[in-house]
């Protein structure tokens, strides 16, 4: 919401020479400032502008639009794979260009290492040919080492780059539709669902360009390979060929089984039902329900945590073929190769061997990768696609003229419509009326006689009738709705701040006297859902918003209940029969002290309309319109039984003729004390972050947390055992075992980890309450949709890479940590910027309706 952020300096990519580019020399400024302090967000450059989110979303959307439009035509259900690959595959391919050099030099490299060894085997300096043969093939080398280096790392920032745009760009039109929902599709879609699209499936773009490219390259750089070793040493490769390609169909196969779709649901589900338990945490810890609640969420979490665990094992059976495939391979070729009479010598078999090398890597690692991340891939495409096609409402025309906005106006009639389409009663029929500027209209009802609904028929699915508005339309919700920021944020909610008008609408909403007693005025920080206001203090909030927008029409849901009569009454004289006397203003109320001011009064019963007309009208038509609504609240007495030792209950009884009296002085000392109580709670803080390197002790509590001491250390003998080069076929298999069981037991040690790091949910549910108004609930999901989302990822990527393992901790012991602050930056930043998806999904309708404009 606040719009203070600092100028960001221009980003030095964007000028920067082809050297700077290929060197990434452009980087060194931000560098040596993370050498010397922590990165902070304003270090960071602006972004690029093909690389901004608003430009990035509406190129893909277009495509996606057209997509949709291309389906209807060809009656077929639209595809959003293929709106992706017609929106990138060009850029995409002429990155695959950098990938293709590489491993074309891969491949050259070995065969000039065999002919610089086969120089020396029979070492001759009188031929000054072989000499120059020599050094060329040694500057060949050293040629194609550097080549390697600065295409590998060129073309990781590029393919990176284009995940990060499909990432961005998915996210953008996520967001965009979540805020479009219909009442229906808000029912077939969760929060939990939303925020683990937008933490979870969109990664899997990252991931998945990394890799795709393989999917070609293998099968062709395996083809060149087997020319290459039938020309070095002839039939025998195919033995070691055969190995490889009878591994690549079995990690294709396991590949296709890690399969996201149930463990996607069940993460889902676990998030949904914590976002649920956090939002209602005071009445969990009211009621002491902490254990029950804990143990549903670690419940679903053990389903999911079991899914991670299956997939887990067939990512270790697939890594442990990779491991041990070079021996296999190597072993068949050169027993096969001397066992038909051949001798083998070095510069055949160095020159094998690397062959064998460059292709083992990926036949049997990229390309099953490329298999596995696709499959994940369209599993989240699938998801997304599922979300993207759910009903929206209608669109609508943005704004109107400012000469024709004294022509704005509301007109239903004969309406008949259905919150959702499967029910068979409609929501509302037979309503009809008309508001033109200068009119209020009041509906009045019982609970449930549809009143609110009455308000949201653009978002009803309208089967007979006209719905006709004219105008901008606001909407104030009787449940107000509060982000993280300052009060004045809050009010302006993006509006250029007028002093003037700003101070009008603070009086008119009974605003003045709360800011002139606040320390630090409008400009204090409001809590996570305006923990730090009152019930009253929101509503007055949420209506001064709509009223500072100053749009054509109005519609309130009754926003004079969550206040006192005498507050009410000053809302209801100043403003919306003063500051807004001039606009169509639609009240929902209960409170019929209100409805003589009325110039039109719609009386709803179970979704129809009983009676219209004026309050004199209504009396005189002989409808006992008071007596639906003074049923309905003696219902609600009813149902509140007083304490016990409480004596009895405060009711009070609104009637056409009497309201509530003031309160007393000693009632307002009180209210005053729990306002100014209310504001001592300490505004949101600011997310914190570790300094420094990540010590060893932090990896051993880490492996810690999934297995004991001496689970450990048989898995670093395994590890050493397995990758151990034995001359003996018993020794060998027994390496292969060794190297299988250490990938089983290691996935499993992870996996562990994962669940026990986890049940930190636990210790979360027996904190204070303080810790839920200084921490927005987006900062904590954060916690389990993306870090523990990175935690079960940790199961894939740490099994993948244990024999480097120690070196990384060694360096990340050596190195500064400004890598380490920038992705703490990403995760910090995505916290509230989270908190603030969530609040504005959930309040979704009331930000679409207070930003709608009709004509």
């Amino acid at each position: 919401m606040e719009t203070l952020n600092k100028e960001k300096e221009d980003n030095p990519s964007a000028t920067a020479n082809l050297l700077s580019k290929i060197f990434f020399c452009w980087l060194n400024p931000l560098f040596r400032v993370g050498y010397k302090r922590r990165l902070e967000e304003d270090d960071m450059y602006r972004v690029l502008p093909e690389d901004a989110s608003q430009r990035l979303g509406e190129e893909l959307q277009r495509f996606w639009n057209q997509e949709v439009e291309q389906a209807v035509k060809d009656l077929r259900p639209p595809s959003l794979a293929r709106a992706l690959i017609h929106c990138y595959w060009k850029p995409y391919s002429l990155i695959g260009m950098y990938i293709f050099i590489e491993e074309f030099i891969k491949v050259i490299q070995p065969v000039l290492l065999g002919k610089l060894i086969e120089f020396f085997e029979s070492y001759n300096t009188a031929e000054p040919a072989l000499v120059s043969e020599a050094y060329s093939c040694a500057a060949g080398i050293s040629l194609a080492t550097i080549g390697l280096t600065l295409l590998h790392h060129v073309y990781f920032y590029q393919v990176q780059r284009a995940g990060m745009k499909i990432r961005v760009a998915m996210c953008h039109m996520i967001y965009r539709k979540a805020l479009c929902l219909s009442s229906s599709a808000m029912a077939e879609t969760t929060t939990g669902q939303i925020v683990n699209l937008l933490s979870n499936d969109v990664n899997k773009f990252d991931e998945v360009t990394l890799y795709l490219h393989f999917l070609w390259l293998g099968p062709l750089q395996a083809v060149s390979v087997i020319l290459l070793l039938l020309y070095v040493i002839g039939p025998s490769c195919l033995a070691g060929m055969v190995i490889l390609f009878i591994l690549m169909p079995i990690q294709t196969m396991f590949g296709r089984l890690f399969s996201r779709a149930e463990t996607a649901a069940l993460t889902d589900e676990r998030i949904r039902t914590m976002s649920e338990v956090i939002s209602g945490i005071r009445v969990i810890k009211m009621y002491g329900w902490e254990k029950p609640f804990g143990a549903l969420v670690d419940e679903v979490r053990r389903m999911e945590i079991s899914k991670i665990m299956q997939s887990s094992y067939l990512r270790g059976l697939n890594m442990a073929s990779f491991f041990v495939a070079s021996k296999i391979v190597i072993f068949f070729t050169v027993c096969v190769y001397v066992l038909t009479g051949n001798r083998m010598s070095a510069s055949k078999l160095f020159m094998a061997v690397s062959l064998y090398g460059a292709v083992r890597l990926t036949i049997t690692l990229f390309f099953p990768f490329a298999i596995e991340k696709v499959s994940e891939s369209l599993i989240s495409i699938q998801r997304i696609q599922k979300f993207l096609l759910l009903n929206e409402v209608a669109p609508q025309h943005l704004g109107m003229p400012l000469a024709e906005r004294r022509d704005c106006m509301v007109k239903i009639q004969d309406l008949k419509c259905y919150w959702d389409k499967n029910l068979e009663a409609p929501t509302l029929q037979n309503v009809s009326f008309t508001v033109k500027p200068e009119q209020l209209l009041a509906i009045i009802g019982p609970v449930g006689a549809g009143k609110v609904k009455s308000v949201f028929t653009v978002s009803l699915f309208q089967e007979t009738g006209v719905v006709k508005v004219k105008g901008e339309v606001t909407y104030t919700s009787q449940q107000p709705w509060i982000l993280p920021g300052t009060v004045r944020s809050n009010i302006l909610f993006g509006n250029e701040f007028n002093p003037k008008k700003y101070d009008r609408v603070l009086r008119a909403c009974a605003l003045k006297r709360d800011m002139d007693l606040l320390p630090g005025g409008d400009l204090v920080m409001v809590g996570d859902r305006g923990v730090n206001l009152s019930g009253g203090q929101k509503a007055r909030v949420s209506l001064a918003r709509s009223v500072y927008r100053d749009a054509d029409i109005y519609l309130l849901d009754d926003p004079l209940s969550a206040v006192d009569a005498e507050v009410g009454q000053h809302l209801f004289e100043e403003c919306i029969c003063g500051l807004l006397r001039k606009k169509p203003r639609i009240l929902v109320t209960n409170q019929l002290q209100y409805l003589k001011a009325a110039d039109m009064i719609v009386v709803l019963k179970e979704g129809q309309m009983v009676a219209k007309g004026t309050y004199s009208e209504l009396q005189c038509s002989g409808v006992d319109f008071t007596s639906l609504l003074k049923e309905d609240q003696d219902e609600e007495r009813q149902d509140m039984t007083p304490l016990p030792g409480t004596g009895s209950s405060f009711h009070c009884t609104l009637s056409d003729n009497s309201s509530m009296s003031s309160f007393s002085s000693s009632q307002q000392q009180i209210l005053t004390l729990s306002f100014l109580t209310a504001w001592a709670v300490q505004p949101i803080e600011e997310e914190s972050r570790l300094e420094g390197n990540v010590g060893l002790r932090m990896y051993v509590k880490y492996f810690l947390a999934g297995a004991n001491l001496l689970v450990l250390l048989l898995l670093i003998l395994l590890n050493g055992l397995a990758h151990v080069s034995f001359s003996s076929i018993t020794l060998t298999i027994t390496s292969v075992v060794l190297g299988f069981i250490h990938s089983l037991v290691f996935f499993n040690v992870l996996v562990k980890s994962a669940q026990t790091l986890h049940n930190m949910f636990r210790a979360i549910l027996r904190t204070s309450i303080h810790f839920f108004d200084t921490n927005p609930i987006g900062r904590i999901l954060n916690r389990f949709s993306k870090d523990i989302g990175l935690v079960d990822g940790a199961a894939v990527l740490g099994g993948h890479f244990m024999p480097a393992l120690f070196d990384y901790m060694c360096l990340n012991n050596q190195q500064k940590p400004s890598y380490q602050v920038s992705q703490q930056l990403t995760s910090g930043k995505m916290a509230p910027s989270l908190a603030k998806d969530l609040e504005e999904l959930k309040l979704k309708k009331n930000i679409e309706c207070h930003v709608r404009r009709t004509e």
